[in-house]
């Protein structure tokens, strides 16, 4: 029961990481290219990692520990 509520979980986290992307990749497109407060596309994307890798980071050994107890 633990690994598929482990599952779950995972998925709607990466459901809701692609929709985040998505939703970043549609507001750079609608955004204008003369826009002098762009960035660029590769460090918007980078931010938008860093909290996914730090909650990824803190959740590691607690989902570990559920695998190990299966």
């Amino acid at each position: 029961m633990r690994l598929i509520l482990l599952e779950i979980l995972a998925l709607v986290a990466a459901l809701v990481f692609l929709s985040m992307m998505v939703a970043i990749a549609l507001h750079r497109s609608a955004r204008q290219s003369h826009d002098p407060g762009a960035n660029s596309a590769f460090s918007e994307y980078l931010w938008a990692l860093v909290p996914w890798l730090m909650v990824l980071a803190c959740a590691l050994p607690s989902v570990r520990r559920i695998v190990a107890l299966g």
